[in-house]
């Protein structure tokens, strides 16, 4: 039975890296499946790992579409699904009365829709010692002003990965959400010039730690303390003070 990694967002940002991290730690895999929107990129990346053997997916996750060919491809090959990372996502900010309708429908289907889709799919291949690592971000732990969309749909990502941990503990299927806080990406350039305040997070190490917690049982995993400390903060402050602070 060939042994898979499937990645979303894989072209660009945390997803690349966790590209480049799978296949630096993972060697026993027969293929790593990648899926993003922007073919030429995956395959350009694929390029840049040689040894490996990776299977380009060019789907677009907000399309019932790609669903119905990932569907008919497990099927056809029947792999065992080592890992699943779902981190294909977007980054709309603004008032709700002014963003566009497609942009708060495509925040919803990245982040919650795509992602519960996403595990229906794997887990008939998956079995103990498989892992799935849900991308989400600090966004989620706490409503945001202007991010009201984007924070709601990380929240929804928070809670459906806690539900699932605890639901396939017992099988021994390991699953985590990473939640973390600005990383230098094209998404962050959404944020305006808030991002220059704020520490930057080390890509590859993010992806690799994380890698090692998920096998280990952790459940959420934010990395750097300021990002910690904001998870705490949102934790034991009632949301409707953070509804009137928690501005970007």
């Amino acid at each position: 039975m060939m042994n898979i990694a499937i990645i979303t967002g894989a072209s660009s940002g945390l997803g690349r890296e966790y590209v480049r991290a799978v296949a630096e730690k993972m060697p026993e895999l027969d293929e790593i499946w990648l899926i993003a929107r922007r073919q030429q990129r995956l395959i350009d990346l694929a390029h840049t790992l040689p040894g490996h053997r990776f299977r380009i997916l060019p789907y677009d996750l907000t399309t019932a579409s790609s669903f119905r060919k990932l569907r008919g491809l497990l099927a056809r090959e029947n792999p065992h699904v080592w890992l699943l990372i779902n981190d294909a996502g977007a980054m709309h900010t603004g008032p709700v009365a002014t963003m566009s309708l497609v942009n708060q429908e495509e925040l919803i289907t990245l982040h919650a829709v795509a992602p519960t889709r996403l595990v229906h799919l794997a887990l008939p291949y998956m079995d103990r010692g498989s892992a799935i690592i849900n991308v989400t971000s600090i966004g989620g732990f706490a409503p945001v002003q202007n991010m009201s969309v984007y924070s709601a749909s990380k929240a929804y990502l928070i809670s459906y990965t806690e539900g699932l941990h605890a639901e396939l503990r017992s099988q021994g299927i390991h699953v985590m959400a990473l939640a973390p806080g600005i990383m230098r990406t094209s998404q962050a350039n959404a944020f305006g010039g808030i991002t220059k305040y704020l520490p930057a997070l080390n890509l590859p190490a993010v992806t690799r730690r994380s890698l090692n917690l998920v096998i280990r049982g952790q459940l959420i995993y934010t990395p750097g303390l300021l990002y910690k400390a904001y998870r705490l903060a949102a934790r034991v402050t009632p949301d409707t003070l953070w509804s009137y602070v928690n501005r970007f």
